[in-house]
This record gives C-alpha cells, sequence and structure tokens, in this order.
C-alpha cells in the first residue's frame, strides 16, 4: 500500500497516511481517491478542443467533498490553483488528513473549505465582479454526490464552460429517464444506464472507469468545458 500511494503522483500521500491517525486511515477511501484523483490530473492536462492550447485552470471546486482527500491531492499538486472544498458540514476525517499532510511538509495553503451546497457557487457568481464567471476557468469536482447533486454540477459547469469531472453514484431515475419508464432491471445496469442517460444529455468527451474491485460506482465522466 506504501508504496501504491508513494507512487500515485503525489509521494507526500504516503507520508500523510503514516501520520494520519489510525481510525481514519480507510483504504477504499484512499484508492478511490487515488484513482479519482488520476482523472483529474489527465483532464489538466489534456488540451481543448481541435489540439488547441490547454486552458489553464484557476479554481477546482470539490462539491459534496465527503472526506476531503481528492480536494487535498488536488491543492497538494496544483500548488498554483485554489482549491475549495464544499461540503455541508466538514468531517472530523477532514481535518485529521490536513493536519497529517501539513505535519509533514505539505501545507495545502491554497486549499480552503466551505460549509454548504451549490449554492455557494450561485450565489457568488451572481454577485461576483472578480473573475469567478468571466476570465478565469474552472474545474468543478462532483465524485459520489448524492441524488441530484450529479446533474445540478454538470449542468452548472456547462451554463459557465467550465471543466467538470464527474463519479456518478446514487443516482434516481427521476431526473434522467420518463417517469413512464419502468426499470425493473438489476441495479448494476440500472446504473450503467442511467449513466448512459448523463451521457447522452451532456456529451462530456471522456467515459472511463475505475477498477471495479475498488468502487462498484466507478464510470469516470469528464469534460474539458471551453476556453472562454
Amino acid at each position: 500500500l506504501w508504496r501504491y500511494l508513494y507512487t500515485s503522483g503525489n509521494p507526500g500521500l504516503s507520508f500523510m497516511v503514516a501520520a494520519l491517525p489510525q481510525q481514519y486511515v480507510r483504504v477504499k477511501e484512499l484508492l478511490e481517491s487515488v484513482e479519482t484523483f488520476k482523472h483529474v490530473g489527465r483532464l489538466m492536462k489534456r488540451s481543448t478542443k481541435q489540439g488547441q492550447k490547454a486552458t489553464k485552470i484557476s479554481h477546482i471546486y470539490d462539491i459534496g467533498c465527503g472526506h476531503g482527500l481528492v480536494a487535498m491531492l488536488c491543492a497538494a499538486s496544483f500548488p498554483h490553483i485554489a482549491v475549495h472544498a464544499i461540503d455541508l458540514i466538514p468531517r472530523d476525517s477532514f481535518q485529521a488528513q490536513r493536519e497529517a499532510f501539513v505535519s509533514t511538509g505539505t501545507s495545502l495553503s491554497n486549499l480552503s473549505f466551505e460549509a454548504g451546497d451549490l449554492s455557494i457557487l450561485r450565489n457568488r457568481i451572481e454577485s461576483s465582479s472578480d473573475g469567478y464567471d468571466g476570465g478565469e476557468h474552472s474545474l468543478l469536482l462532483c465524485v459520489h454526490g448524492c441524488k441530484s447533486l450529479t446533474h445540478d454540477s454538470i449542468e452548472m459547469a456547462i451554463r459557465h464552460e467550465w471543466a467538470w469531472l464527474s463519479l456518478p453514484c446514487c443516482l434516481q431515475a427521476k431526473n434522467h429517464i420518463s417517469e413512464k419508464t419502468s426499470l425493473k432491471v438489476t441495479d448494476e445496469t440500472r446504473f450503467a444506464m442511467l449513466c448512459g442517460a448523463i451521457v447522452a444529455k451532456y456529451e462530456p468527451e471522456t467515459i472511463t472507469t475505475i477498477d471495479p474491485r475498488i468502487t462498484g460506482r466507478g464510470i469516470v465522466i469528464a469534460s474539458t468545458g471551453k476556453e472562454k
């Protein structure tokens, strides 16, 4: 596990985990976060449409961040980018992981936590004149967001021409298919079909997966957005 973490693209992660109190060392969360971050890294490196110069990301928003490790990996790996972890309440594991990073030499000074939901971004965009909806380009992450958060976050990103990456989780059929359609299929098939509905509606640039041995909800849907 240590070797896997050390070669994950952020060597500081292995030292953070070594310093983390044992009750917060959760292997499934670690593996999911590392594999998700790898997809974020690929998205950051990809060029915009038709081979144009890659768009510079200035803000990363991790909506429904949970334990926050994906946001922390982004902050540690891209110190020039402001990373905003957003969730209804901060988890104890968020603070524990942040303190462990700092204690092992990774400051995460570009990472902030904000208590709330997507309305934080809506309000900021509506009231801001400092570039949130201007010349800056953002990346909106939604990793295993609950219920409508997946498609709400994608729609916000598309509306503002931001890059976005989503790992759908507990999708509700009413948000993606007609109420006239009755899904009498297995949970695995239902999930795949609803992800397909998301892809058909929002036309992402890439659809990839995380190893199913790590997570049963490993479909990764992403787009670089458009250059302002």
